[in-house]
């Protein structure tokens, strides 16, 4: 993690810990002597591990200063540590995914947690204050010959064959997000990132968030940040918040990117036109972000309507899975909500495109872990649809026997009958829907094959066929 580390005086006892505020901002009001190190801490996984580590090899740090913003609770991970330590699954207390390596023993972290003082400087925000804090700091002399552990282990898993598109499609977040994990961790290609690690990437995910009310959010207890994180991240997409420590919010470049709030601007056209399709706002800027470093991942919202349901789409080129997918889901409903206030219309569908849906490898061994613990059949709702009733957006298929052949019927979700094709055989009615894009959801499909071949076995042994129940004897 060298580019998110700066060394000073190899003779200081005192670390610096910037967490997500660029340690150059930092450095400006403090001089190289004041510390040994100072670098960022952006994950309380990977990132706090590799603090523990190097506490540990250079044992003449006896005194870690927190500073910056803390937006992934990284920070408090790293003050839990030191003050209340770890629980027998090596999780540190009081931080929902955070934990330490297994290659580190515990009797280490202990002399960690006894040796080195953990200083929260987290709310000062004049960064010059924090020299003369550390120049009060006892000097203190090593507590040990250093200690070095193996790498963090885990097994990558498997790849399986990849498609382009992947579809989720959940009521809640929370359900999607674990359908997600599962995605890209079993389906996403082993690859290099521009951030010194490798990442396992599906080219475009599309989540469909069907239902969940943004005001009152079905928690899960895997998510991996509490709420109150998530009512801190909310005003970076929903308003125009400004951040010292950061260039840009995405609530800035949509609320006032220009002079113009791209909002607004759409909730009017909405009012105006409600069949408009340039309800549109964007987060790219062509003069920063062409050849900047750190350009916004999301990129579009547009907002349709259709009967009185306001449907929002959101591109983003590239979405962190694990670190940031929820909290960019949850505030894309609550900004969908919010419009739908504005513009008199009812919350409908939330399609979310990730473009690079990719998951770091520093995060491959926690992804997994929730995977295992959190079973997609016994955690996600699967409704293996029946001919009344099911959950495909694109109706319903009712099917029969009439004239010695079998007769399918295309039924709206409220019932209307829209088209009817007969075949003889369950190839035939097959292909009749594959190439009418009738079904859209897998589980559909399935239950419609098992329908259809009882239908044309039915019909070659002279049996009784009726939809949803067992073949009989006439």
């Amino acid at each position: 993690m060298k580019n998110s580390v700066k060394l000073g005086n190899e003779k200081s006892n005192v670390a610096v810990c910037t967490l997500w505020t660029p340690l150059e901002i930092v450095g400006r009001s403090l001089g190289s002597g004041d510390y040994a190190v100072m670098g960022q801490l952006y994950s309380k996984d990977a990132g706090l591990n590799a603090v523990l580590r190097y506490c540990l090899h250079n044992k003449k740090i006896r005194h870690i200063v927190v500073c910056g913003q803390d937006r992934t609770g990284s920070g408090q991970a790293l003050i839990n540590l030191k003050e209340r330590g770890i629980d027998p699954e090596r999780n540190i207390i009081g931080i929902p995914g955070a934990r330490v390596d297994t290659e580190i023993p515990v009797e280490s972290v202990e002399r960690f947690r006894q040796n080195v003082d953990v200083i929260d400087c987290r709310g000062i925000a004049d960064y010059g204050e924090l020299g003369g804090i550390i120049r009060k700091l006892p000097k203190k002399e090593s507590y040990g010959k250093p200690e070095s552990f193996p790498e963090a282990s885990f097994d990558i898993p498997q790849d399986f064959p990849t498609d382009s598109v992947f579809k989720i499609r959940s009521a809640t977040v929370g359900e999607a997000w674990l359908q997600a994990l599962n995605l890209v961790m079993k389906f996403g290609a082993l690859k290099a990132s521009e951030h010194e690690e490798r990442q396992k990437e599906i080219v475009c995910m599309v989540a469909v968030i069907t239902g969940e009310d943004p005001d009152s959010i079905a928690w899960k207890d895997y998510f991996t940040f509490p709420k109150e994180e998530l009512d801190e991240y909310y005003p970076q997409v929903l308003t125009d918040s400004r951040i010292s420590e950061l260039s840009y919010t995405y609530g800035q470049r949509l609320r006032s990117q220009k002079g113009k709030d791209q909002v607004s601007g759409m909730a009017k056209k909405l009012l105006a036109a409600p069949h408009t399709r340039r309800a549109v706002a964007v987060t790219w800027d062509l003069e920063l972000d062409t050849d900047s470093s750190n350009p916004p991942c999301l990129n579009l919202v547009q907002a349709l309507v259709q009967g009185k349901k306001l449907s929002l789409l959101a591109y983003l080129r590239s979405n962190d899975i694990y670190g940031a997918w929820p909290k960019n889901v949850f505030a894309l409903r609550k900004l969908q909500k919010n419009l739908c206030l504005e513009s008199e219309k009812e919350l409908g569908e939330l399609i979310v495109i990730s473009a690079s849906a990719h998951i770091y490898e520093r995060h491959f061994r926690i992804a997994d872990e929730i995977i295992r613990n959190y079973p997609l059949g016994e955690n996600v709702s699967v409704d293996l649809p029946r001919s009344a009733g099911n959950l495909d957006p694109r109706g319903n298929i009712h099917i029969e026997l009439s004239g010695g052949q079998i007769r399918l019927t295309h039924m709206a979700p409220d019932g209307k009958r829209l088209e009817s094709f007969s075949a003889k055989t369950a190839q035939e009615a097959s292909k009749w829907l594959v190439l009418g894009q009738k079904i859209s959801d897998i589980s559909h499909a399935l239950y419609i094959g098992q329908e259809l071949m009882k239908a044309e076995m039915a019909l070659k042994k002279n049996l009784e066929y009726e939809q949803d129940a067992p073949l009989k004897l006439k």
